[in-house]
């Protein structure tokens, strides 16, 4: 089947998934209800966009993508991730459990798969750096950092999904360019899974005269499967084949590259621990101090804020892309999303000190 045909289909089983389950959620209190302290929405909105991207990921996944060690891996790996999501959703589970189920998701993708972060490149330098056993707690770690950090950009409606859709595009474009498409294909398969999410999430609402439900969102579930779902890929385009072998064919792109593919979100988390800790708080402690609450706070619209993020986070995709295939070293391309990390940090503390 075409690009397009993939595409399509995937896009069909995602939207016919969110019209069939929406009825379910509001049964089982599959519900994010507003509150006085951080939920503002109006009306029990249906957490249900992470189990409709999983519902076409897992059709995609089983009908385009060649069954091997690695794809019933991440198969496995991501289905314990959204039956986590689901019971979080629902239940509101202690952090210290969801983290013990992330870090055993993270310790079985690297058994069931063989591929784990250890290569990373010339990054540092002229020589190539593999750090080799150690990478298995790089991993764990990698994986618990992406799961918090598209976890805590889902703050306005559309900011998660179209953040993640510009990681994925991006992605796809570089698997394509190096000819890996069983990987392409799964980054196409998730952007058409997001796409009735994000249509959903951002022209939906909820009816007041006769409280129909035309509006849902990701939730945890969502949320954790987009995070553990960028370091699968990120791990299957910078990390060397199964046999160890490093060269052009093997690696689609370097690790230095793919800190730009998640630069927005990346740069977020970091930048907000950082405060958190500094101020004695749990970096784990929920807050206002993300990036789109901020530009809230200065007078942007939501509307406006989303747009304005979005620009930056395809920014910073397009920019690694560009740096990638113009040849630039890896070394350069750290160097340079270090220098970004900093005036992305200066300017946020700039418009944190602009009056409301």
């Amino acid at each position: 089947m075409s690009f397009a045909g993939i595409f399509l289909l995937v896009f069909f089983i995602s939207a016919l998934s969110i019209l069939l389950l929406t009825p379910f959620a509001v049964k089982f209190g599959l519900v994010d209800v507003p509150n006085s302290e951080r939920k503002f929405h109006n009306g029990d909105i249906p957490l249900i966009g992470g189990v409709s991207i999983y519902a076409g990921l897992v059709m995609g996944i089983s009908l385009f993508i060649t069954p091997n060690s690695s794809s019933l891996t991440y198969l496995v790996c991501s289905s314990i991730i959204v039956a986590l999501g689901v019971a979080d959703d629902v239940k509101d589970l202690s952090p210290r459990l969801r983290l013990f189920v992330q870090t055993v998701v993270a310790a079985l993708m690297c058994a069931g798969s063989g591929m784990y972060i250890h290569y990373l490149g010339t990054m540092f330098g002229t020589s190539a750096v593999d750090i080799g056993a150690l990478g298995y707690v790089v991993t764990v770690f990698a994986v618990l950092a992406a799961i918090n950090a598209f976890n805590m950009i889902d703050g306005i409606d559309g900011l998660l999904g179209i953040s993640s859709l510009v990681t994925f595009v991006g992605m796809g474009i570089l698997f394509f360019l190096n000819d890996d498409m069983t990987n392409m294909k799964l980054t196409l398969i998730l952007s058409g899974a997001l796409i009735p999410y994000l249509i959903a999430n951002l022209a939906g609402g909820v009816q007041e005269k006769d409280k129909r439900i035309v509006k849902i969102f990701m939730g945890d579930t969502g949320s954790m499967l987009i995070g553990f779902t960028v370091v699968w890929l990120l791990i299957q385009g910078t990390q060397p084949t199964l046999d160890g072998s490093v060269n052009s064919n093997a690696i689609s792109f370097s690790a230095a590259t793919a800190l730009w593919l998640i630069a927005f979100p990346l740069m977020d988390m970091a930048r907000v621990i950082v405060e958190r800790v500094s101020r004695g708080q749990s970096p784990l402690k929920a807050d206002r101090t993300h990036l789109h609450h901020i530009l809230l706070q200065s007078g942007d619209s939501k509307q406006s804020a989303l747009l304005k993020i979005s620009t930056l986070s395809a920014f910073f995709a397009a920019t690694g892309i560009a740096m990638h295939v113009s040849g630039f070293q890896e070394v350069t391309i750290f160097l340079t999303f270090l220098a970004a990390f900093a005036l992305y940090t200066v300017r946020v503390r700039q418009l944190q000190k602009k009056p409301a």
